[in-house]
């Protein structure tokens, strides 16, 4: 008796110990992320923003040109991201994150300067390369400072990103297209001033962020051990391993890993779809510009409030896939709405639950593929990078299927919408299947080696579904 007492004092006082390390990596770390991210996505965003006061127009842009644009962006974005964390890893986050930050910030800015449709071309190919990197690399750090059980909770928190970038770009960039200029005009301050506003933040990176628990000045000598200690006894590693070559290729060759990542590219093109075209869908309404930029951030606001609410899903559902099934449905049922009527208040109605659903499955979704591929430095870097590179292939997808021509009921757009969410339900269900196979695996050899889970900490590592 005494013993089991020793012991559960030992583990309640772990317990505390990581409770508050977890709040001071939340509070150096993790806040700034989120920050860094909230401008990220209103730099990326504020191309729909421009569009509703006048940029096709000065441009002279037609037809798809608008379209072209934001698909280069994608471009841009794709065209180094499979490589970006294998990057990071060398040069360490402390140095190419902020330095991402104040690329993209300068590149926005000097969209405010542009004077042909052409221009813009090049720059939003440019942004997507400025920004390539940043989200994966968070996610990357993540994995390396917070444990599998406090993971996921804190990935959906640094996604809660997303949908307050809507929330406050929309009208905030609005506000900022009625500064009245002799000579520039209300789309130009709209990229001048949100890049303005990227730069001097991204710099405070170099002194805020760091390349995994080890190097952190603002962590003591024991906090350092914890972490360490407790990520090897649930059988992950930290950031301070090397990169193995051939765990590199075994992760990129597991189709379960596709599987989870398809389901997330899922669920973001419908966040894709509120981030650029919720503008354009409300203004084809009826809604002016400016109500149109009002009223396009209240999908978003449900969604932030749906992200928050992510981790007590998952806990009420016991599960991460039918958490993740339950916010892809809501997606799929508000993108039939949209596609079944013209109705403007089920429209709009629509919409939210599109927003609650995709930012609800991007706090779910990115962080349980993290979490469930965890055990080396390589496969997490693999998961990071692929989530993010699904993600982006997503907006990809969403720029090239919501079409002027097709306005105000957009059917291509919401149709390819509901297929994607449909298959994605089914990506979760296959996962789930898979992973309770594995495990089962895992303890059948457990039980051949006869080798305890304390001695050899690679075994003690499952899947989490």
């Amino acid at each position: 008796m005494k013993e089991y007492l020793a012991d559960s004092a030992h583990f309640s006082s772990t317990d505390q110990k990581l409770d508050s390390y977890c709040r001071k990596i939340d509070t150096h770390i993790l806040i700034y992320a989120i920050v860094l991210c909230i401008l990220g996505q209103s730099d990326r965003g504020s191309i729909g923003v421009a569009k509703v006061v006048g940029l096709e127009k000065d441009l002279g842009m037609v037809k798809n040109d608008f379209n072209i644009a934001t698909t280069l962006f994608t471009v841009g974005y794709l065209s180094l991201e499979m490589f970006s964390n294998f990057l990071l890893k060398r040069l360490g986050a402390s140095v190419v994150l902020p330095t991402l930050g104040i690329l993209w910030g300068i590149v926005c800015a000097f969209q405010g300067v542009i004077k042909t449709k052409t221009q813009l071309y090049i720059m939003r190919l440019l942004l997507g390369m400025a920004e390539c990197g940043f989200t994966a690399g968070i996610l990357l750090i993540m994995s390396f400072f917070y444990p599998k059980s406090k993971l996921t909770t804190r990935v959906g928190f640094f996604y809660l990103s997303f949908p307050l970038a809507n929330v406050f770009s929309g009208p905030l960039a609005f506000a900022l297209s009625h500064i009245d200029h002799p000579t520039i005009k209300h789309w130009q301050w709209v990229f001048i001033l949100e890049g303005l506003i990227t730069v001097p933040v991204s710099a405070l990176g170099y002194y805020i962020l760091h390349d995994h628990p080890e190097k952190c000045s603002f962590l003591s000598q024991d906090e350092k051990s914890l972490i360490v200690a407790y990520k090897r006894r649930e059988g992950t590693l930290g950031g301070s391993e090397q990169l193995s070559m051939r765990d590199t290729k075994r992760a990129l060759m597991d189709w379960q890993l596709w599987c989870m990542t398809f389901a997330n590219f899922a669920v973001c093109t419908g966040s894709h779809t509120l981030s650029v075209f919720a503008p354009e869908v409300i203004n084809e309404l009826g809604f002016s510009p400016m109500h149109s930029q009002i009223m396009s951030a209240l999908p978003s606001l449900c969604g932030a409030v749906a992200i928050l609410l992510a981790g007590k899903t998952v806990n009420l559902c016991r599960s991460h896939w039918l958490a993740a099934c339950l916010a892809l449905g809501l997606s799929l049922l508000g993108s039939i709405l949209m596609l079944a009527t013209l109705n403007v208040p089920l429209r709009v109605f629509g919409l939210c639950l599109l927003g609650t659903g995709s930012f609800a499955g991007l706090g779910i979704l990115p962080g349980w593929v993290i979490t469930a591929n965890s055990q080396t430095v390589s496969s997490s870097t693999v998961a990071s990078t692929l989530t993010v590179f699904m993600g982006a292939t997503a907006s990809f997808v969403s720029a090239n299927v919501f079409l002027n021509w097709d306005a105000p009921r957009f059917v291509i757009g919401h149709t390819v919408n509901v297929a994607l969410l449909t298959l994605g339900i089914l990506a979760c269900i296959v996962t789930r299947i898979s992973m309770g196979f594995r495990n089962r695996q895992f303890d059948q050899q457990k039980r051949q080696m006869k080798i305890k889970i304390e001695i050899e900490s690679i075994k003690a590592f499952r899947f989490v579904y």
